[in-house]
This record gives C-alpha cells, structure tokens and sequence, in this order.
C-alpha cells in the first residue's frame, strides 16, 4: 500500500457562457477591484474588452504580458500594477505565461517583498490575493497547478511554488482557443501530452493522477490533429482544454521528469519555446526511459494502442499527425552544444525534474541524453 497525499483543485466553470458572471465570481472573492494579467494578443483580439464588460463596472486596471516566457521584470511590473489597485482579484488571461505571471502576481502582492524574494521556495508566501484563471491555450495546465515558471535576471528559467499560487476559480473558454495559429495549437498541445506521459510514469506516480493522467493521453490523442486542421472546431478546443487541465492537474501532485529537465535547459540556454523543448526532449529520452522499465509504460502505450516498444514511433506519428514540424519554423537556435546542454541539465532548478524521472540518469547518462537531443533537434532542423 502506498501513501500519498492530492492538492486542492481550484472551482473549474467550463464553457464560453461562464464569462458573463464574472462580475460576481469577482464579488464573490471579496474582491473591490481587477487586476487583469493579460496576454497582448488577447487584449488585441478584443476578448478583453468583453471580459470588461462582464465586470458590471467593478474598476479594473490591465497589464499586458509582453511575448515570451516570464521574468522577475515582468511578474514586479504586474505587481506594482495590481499594488495600486484596492482589494484585487488578480485575473489572468492568456496562455501559461500569462497565467504563471499572474499567479505569481497574486503571491507577491501579499507582502511587500519582490518575486526574487520566493524563487526556488527560498521562502514562504506572505499569503495571496484571489486569483481567476482563464486559459486561451491548451498545454500548460497552469490553470491548475502550484508551481510557475520564471526567469531571473540571469535569463536562469527557475521556478516558484506554493498553496498561494494555485488559482482559485478557472474558467475554460473554448472559443478563445480558437484564434491560436496552428504551430501554437501543436506545440502546447504537446506539451500537455508530455505533461500527462511524465505523470503517469515518473517516480511521484499515484494510482488517482495516473488515472487522470492516462485520459488526458487519450484526449489530446483524439483531439489535438483536429484541433490544428479545424481551428474554429470547438468540440476540439474544449476537448484540448480539458486535457490540459486535467495533464496540469496530474503534474500538480506527480512532478515532471527528464524531458521537463532537459526543455527548462534548452529553455535557458537557447530560448526555445517550452512546448517546443519539451516536445524534442520527450522524443530523445523516451527510449532510454523505456529500457527496463517498459511494464511502467504498459497503459501510457495501450493509450496509443500500441506495446511499450513500440511507444516512440506512435509518438513520433503524434507528431506528424499534429503538424510539429511547423511549430519549429523560424526558430533559430545557433549550434547547440551537448556539453552546455549537459551542465544545465544538472542545474539545481533542475534537480526535482532529474531525480523525479521513471530512472534517474547518472552523468555519463545525461551526458548522452543531451547529445541525443541535440541530433534529435538537428534531424528536425534538416
């Protein structure tokens, strides 16, 4: 028998519809005020303004995420914002960076300390103020997760984690979802997929999140290729958003492994997208993952409808079928370098990841992981 404990899961309204209460969601939380953390695409696409309106003149002020992945500039920035604010909600909308910058908005904004003040759990949150999730990508599952991402001034991709980050009401929209490009739709779809696979095998495994875990496998094998072919279908869409919920969910209480440890490097040094990285990672990794561990893989394969040896070809037909192949266009990384990406493996922000992984790679083990994710990468690159 094996003891285990679940985190909490935020109050979960799925449906366009759910945005026109969100006014007294907003009340309900004790909240005078919004603080909306939002992804500028979103802002320009006009969906902002409709989430505005549905405040029923609750007094709100907007921080517009800049592109990429966060930093400590950008969650102060938010901060100092929200900080103005009376009594805030802090309301994210927009993909995982969006919503790990806001999240992390509402921990820093109980205290007067900055975001550098919690990096790494170097210390305790002084509390947070209420946060709603709204995602308008489907792979990240930071909706329902306690952990965030972010990069110090070092360009070092840590991370923050605690109760307080967990947001306390998500909403699923589908029809925000639907304005993604398709590169975007493939790479953080399969970055919930990884998520999911990492869950269901690392060493933190629990029969209740494996559970979870094992269909949103079975959901974004059905879901993502129509989601990148139909853009406007939301069935798709809602069925994406779901299993990166239910994939973030999984991680919350299982942690991620190699190919999380190997994408937060590639992150670092190279500044790849995280779906992206972890995509190319899972692919190098998965069949050392497998050897003498195949019975572990057993159902995460009969997702695929395949045996565990035959797992990285059904991946790797995911991928075609998913059109990965253009979510690495125009990215440009200059030559990557196995040893550096060897040295950042090892990285203390990267430990949980290695030691979580189904088996721990000693350093001649991750040594050759990296410099089979650097031929990994080149066979993409052509």
């Amino acid at each position: 028998m094996t003891a285990y404990e679940l985190g909490r899961v935020p109050r979960i309204l799925v449906g366009g519809e759910m945005v026109k209460g969100l006014g007294t969601l907003v009340r309900g939380l004790s909240g005078k005020s919004v603080a909306f953390v939002v992804d500028g695409a979103v802002a320009r696409g006009g969906y902002l303004e409709h989430l505005q309106r549905a405040l029923g003149g609750i007094p709100s002020a907007t921080y517009l995420v800049p592109p990429g992945e966060p930093t400590v500039k950008v969650v102060n920035e938010a901060a100092t914002m929200a900080r103005g604010l009376t009594e805030p909600v802090v309301i994210g909308v927009g993909g995982g960076s969006t919503l790990d910058t806001a999240k992390q908005v509402g921990g820093v904004i109980a205290a007067h300390y900055p975001i550098e003040h919690y990096l790494l759990c170097a210390n305790p949150w002084g509390g947070h103020r209420p946060i709603i999730a709204i995602p308008t990508t489907a792979g990240t599952g930071s909706e329902v997760t306690r952990t965030c991402i972010v990069s110090d001034a070092e360009g070092r991709k840590m991370w923050t984690w605690g109760d307080e980050l967990l947001p306390d009401v998500v909403i699923l929209d589908p029809a925000v979802s639907a304005t993604m490009p398709a590169w975007v739709t493939a790479s953080t779809g399969l970055d919930a997929l990884v998520h999911a696979l990492e869950a269901a095998t690392g060493q933190r495994r629990n029969p209740i999140s494996k559970g979870i875990a094992l269909h949103a496998i079975r959901l974004v094998i059905r879901y993502l290729p129509t989601a990148v072919r139909e853009p406007g279908n939301l069935v798709a869409r809602q069925g994406m958003q779901e299993a990166a919920l239910l994939a973030g969910m999984a991680i919350d209480n299982c942690g991620t492994g190699i190919a999380h440890n190997i994408g937060h490097a590639l992150g670092t040094l190279y500044h790849i997208p995280h779906g992206i990285a972890v995509t190319v990672a899972l692919e190098a990794a998965l069949p050392w993952n497998l050897q003498g561990n195949a019975a572990v893989y057993t159902e995460v394969a009969g997702c695929f409808g395949v045996r565990p040896e035959d797992l990285p070809r059904a991946f790797q037909g995911l991928l075609e079928a998913s059109g990965f192949a253009t979510a690495l266009q125009g990215i440009q990384v200059e030559a990557m370098n196995a040893d550096d990406l060897a040295t950042a493996m090892q990285a203390p922000e990267n430990q949980p990841m290695l030691k979580n992984n189904v088996q721990v790679a000693d350093q001649v083990a991750i040594l050759q992981l990296a410099e089979r994710t650097v031929k990994v990468w080149q066979s993409h690159r052509g």
